[in-house]
């Protein structure tokens, strides 16, 4: 397959008519990524469950009742979530702002506590900045469809921990409501969501048998998802 790079955020390969890449875009559903850069992660995952976590106002109370139950599990930050915790974070992912790529930039070696590392992921090649690279897994090979995305970052660090191998899969700080972020004051508009974002978090319930790896601990997601709570996480694994 032919590599595609990023300078910035912006795909070298320019030209694509809008009113052609929104008709693909609204047309567009991502079921799946592949990294480009790795086969398996399999002595990269410390344990079977991780925690994927978003930076809405309700992260810390998802954060405290998911920790009550005792759960072994790998931690994945998406955005400024990481900010939030002070242990380490094995994974950390963005692919939706500008600024994360100097974030990303300085999560690197003169940073990580103890030696320890903090894996990067995001859409496309940016080895300035990131460890791991991924690409929608489809069957469009045309200039678009090489270049569709559909969903937040929160949507990919999902199929990213899929695709990873992870059985139990939870969602913390990610309940897609108009909230303000966790780092945000009170009375702070949070993020407005279209309805394309709903609609392919729920094709993914629908549609996609590794869907049933995934729960939520609160908010649209738990709704569409389920909510993940002590005896599904101790339950048998998928």
């Amino acid at each position: 397959m032919e590599l595609e790079t990023f300078t910035l955020w912006k795909w070298k390969k320019k030209g694509i008519p809008l009113s052609e890449r929104v008709k693909k875009r609204n047309q567009a559903k991502v079921w799946a990524l592949r990294c480009v850069n790795r086969e398996s992660f399999d002595d990269l995952r410390k344990n079977d469950t991780v925690l994927v976590t978003g930076d809405a106002w309700t992260l810390p109370e998802d954060v405290k009742i998911f920790e009550s139950f005792g759960i072994p599990h790998d931690l994945y930050c998406v955005n400024r979530s990481m900010l939030f915790f002070e242990r380490p974070v094995l994974h950390w992912a963005a692919v939706d702002a500008e600024e994360s790529a100097w974030f990303a930039a300085n999560v690197n070696d003169k940073v990580f506590p103890h030696g320890h590392r903090i894996w990067r992921h995001t859409l496309g090649i940016i080895p300035i900045a990131y460890d791991w690279f991924w690409q929608v897994c489809n069957d469009d090979r045309s200039e678009i469809g090489k270049h569709l995305w559909m969903g937040n970052t929160g949507y990919f660090a999902i199929l990213t921990a899929v695709a990873m191998g992870y059985k139990k899969i939870v969602i913390a700080g990610m309940p897609l409501d108009n909230g303000r972020h966790f780092y945000d004051p009170e009375g702070t508009e949070g993020p407005q969501w279209i309805g394309r974002a709903y609609t392919q978090w729920m094709d993914f319930k629908l549609k996609v048998p590794e869907s049933e790896r995934v729960r939520s601990m609160s908010g649209y997601t738990a709704f569409m998802l389920g909510r993940a709570d002590k005896e599904w996480l101790n339950g048998d694994s998928i």
